[in-house]
Protein backbone atom coordinates (compact mmCIF):
# COMPACT_ATOMS: atom_id res chain seq x y z
CA UNK A 1 0.00 0.00 0.00
CA UNK A 2 1.38 3.69 -1.43
CA UNK A 3 0.99 6.73 0.37
CA UNK A 4 -2.71 8.51 1.32
CA UNK A 5 -2.72 12.10 0.62
CA UNK A 6 -5.77 13.95 2.39
CA UNK A 7 -6.89 17.44 1.28
CA UNK A 8 -9.31 18.85 4.27
CA UNK A 9 -10.92 21.00 3.92
CA UNK A 10 -11.46 22.13 0.52
CA UNK A 11 -12.29 25.20 0.03
CA UNK A 12 -13.72 27.59 -2.31
CA UNK A 13 -16.76 25.76 -2.16
CA UNK A 14 -20.51 26.16 -0.59
CA UNK A 15 -20.42 23.50 1.59
CA UNK A 16 -17.87 21.17 3.53
CA UNK A 17 -15.93 18.31 1.79
CA UNK A 18 -12.20 16.68 2.07
CA UNK A 19 -10.67 15.06 -1.02
CA UNK A 20 -8.74 11.61 -0.15
CA UNK A 21 -5.63 10.20 -2.95
CA UNK A 22 -4.58 6.81 -2.46
CA UNK A 23 -1.22 6.86 -4.55
CA UNK A 24 0.44 3.31 -5.34
CA UNK A 25 3.90 1.68 -4.37
CA UNK A 26 5.30 4.39 -7.67
CA UNK A 27 3.74 7.77 -6.41
CA UNK A 28 1.11 7.22 -9.05
CA UNK A 29 -2.59 7.92 -8.12
CA UNK A 30 -4.56 4.82 -7.50
CA UNK A 31 -8.12 5.76 -6.34
CA UNK A 32 -9.39 9.34 -5.30
CA UNK A 33 -12.39 9.91 -3.43
CA UNK A 34 -14.29 13.46 -3.06
CA UNK A 35 -16.20 13.84 0.76
CA UNK A 36 -19.17 15.48 1.16
CA UNK A 37 -18.69 15.79 5.19
CA UNK A 38 -22.06 18.12 5.48
CA UNK A 39 -25.30 16.46 6.25
CA UNK A 40 -28.04 19.48 5.02
CA UNK A 41 -31.03 17.48 5.03
CA UNK A 42 -32.07 18.34 1.65
CA UNK A 43 -33.22 15.15 0.50
CA UNK A 44 -35.16 14.42 3.50
CA UNK A 45 -37.21 17.04 3.69
CA UNK A 46 -38.33 16.91 -0.28
CA UNK A 47 -39.79 13.34 0.87
CA UNK A 48 -43.18 13.29 -0.18
CA UNK A 49 -43.39 16.44 -1.70
CA UNK A 50 -44.83 17.35 -5.02
CA UNK A 51 -42.94 17.06 -7.79
CA UNK A 52 -43.80 20.08 -8.61
CA UNK A 53 -42.34 21.67 -5.94
CA UNK A 54 -38.92 20.92 -6.39
CA UNK A 55 -37.57 23.69 -8.61
CA UNK A 56 -39.08 26.26 -6.08
CA UNK A 57 -36.85 23.97 -3.15
CA UNK A 58 -33.90 22.78 -4.38
CA UNK A 59 -32.15 26.01 -5.52
CA UNK A 60 -32.01 26.77 -1.88
CA UNK A 61 -29.42 23.66 -1.83
CA UNK A 62 -26.98 26.09 -3.01
CA UNK A 63 -26.16 29.59 -2.68
CA UNK A 64 -23.39 29.62 -5.24
CA UNK A 65 -25.52 28.00 -8.07
CA UNK A 66 -29.20 27.98 -7.54
CA UNK A 67 -30.14 28.01 -11.22
CA UNK A 68 -28.38 25.17 -11.76
CA UNK A 69 -30.27 23.30 -9.69
CA UNK A 70 -33.38 25.03 -10.40
CA UNK A 71 -33.17 23.84 -13.93
CA UNK A 72 -32.48 20.18 -12.97
CA UNK A 73 -35.27 19.75 -11.14
CA UNK A 74 -37.64 21.33 -13.87
CA UNK A 75 -36.07 19.35 -16.14
CA UNK A 76 -36.73 16.25 -13.45
CA UNK A 77 -40.22 17.24 -13.40
CA UNK A 78 -40.46 17.12 -17.54
CA UNK A 79 -39.43 13.39 -17.35
CA UNK A 80 -41.89 12.93 -14.56
CA UNK A 81 -45.02 14.31 -16.56
CA UNK A 82 -43.59 12.96 -19.85
CA UNK A 83 -43.38 16.30 -21.74
CA UNK A 84 -40.91 18.06 -23.71
CA UNK A 85 -41.07 21.70 -23.31
CA UNK A 86 -41.43 23.60 -26.42
CA UNK A 87 -38.57 25.55 -27.81
CA UNK A 88 -38.79 28.64 -26.73
CA UNK A 89 -38.76 27.39 -23.43
CA UNK A 90 -35.61 25.25 -24.07
CA UNK A 91 -33.94 28.41 -25.58
CA UNK A 92 -34.60 30.58 -22.02
CA UNK A 93 -33.54 27.19 -19.95
CA UNK A 94 -30.39 27.76 -21.95
CA UNK A 95 -30.02 31.22 -21.72
CA UNK A 96 -30.50 30.77 -18.28
CA UNK A 97 -28.00 27.86 -17.63
CA UNK A 98 -25.53 30.82 -19.46
CA UNK A 99 -26.06 33.42 -17.47
CA UNK A 100 -25.47 31.55 -14.26
CA UNK A 101 -22.18 30.65 -15.59
CA UNK A 102 -20.96 33.76 -16.03
CA UNK A 103 -22.53 34.81 -12.79
CA UNK A 104 -20.75 31.93 -11.55
CA UNK A 105 -17.76 32.69 -12.61
CA UNK A 106 -17.40 36.48 -11.89
CA UNK A 107 -18.37 35.39 -8.58
CA UNK A 108 -15.78 33.18 -8.09
CA UNK A 109 -13.31 35.55 -9.42
CA UNK A 110 -13.79 38.54 -7.55
CA UNK A 111 -15.72 37.46 -4.27
CA UNK A 112 -14.08 33.98 -3.52
CA UNK A 113 -10.70 34.08 -4.53
CA UNK A 114 -9.99 37.15 -3.11
CA UNK A 115 -8.11 38.45 -5.59
CA UNK A 116 -6.80 41.64 -3.36
CA UNK A 117 -4.70 38.72 -1.41
CA UNK A 118 -2.46 37.68 -4.49
CA UNK A 119 0.81 40.14 -4.73
CA UNK A 120 0.46 42.32 -7.91
CA UNK A 121 4.29 41.30 -8.95
CA UNK A 122 3.12 37.73 -9.16
CA UNK A 123 0.33 38.64 -11.68
CA UNK A 124 0.49 41.91 -13.04
CA UNK A 125 -2.13 41.23 -16.07
CA UNK A 126 -4.59 39.93 -14.31
CA UNK A 127 -4.92 43.18 -11.88
CA UNK A 128 -5.08 45.74 -15.49
CA UNK A 129 -7.60 43.50 -16.34
CA UNK A 130 -10.06 43.55 -13.09
CA UNK A 131 -9.29 47.30 -13.25
CA UNK A 132 -10.32 47.58 -16.56
CA UNK A 133 -13.34 45.60 -16.00
CA UNK A 134 -14.45 47.50 -12.50
CA UNK A 135 -13.55 51.04 -14.05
Amino acid sequence: MGKTITISPVTRIEGHAKVTIHLDEDGKVDRSYFHVTQYRGFEKFCEGRMFFEMPKITPRICGICPVSHHLASAKACDEIIGVKPPKPALMLRELMHMAQIIQSHSLHFFHLLKLRNIPRSQSPSVFVQCELLLT
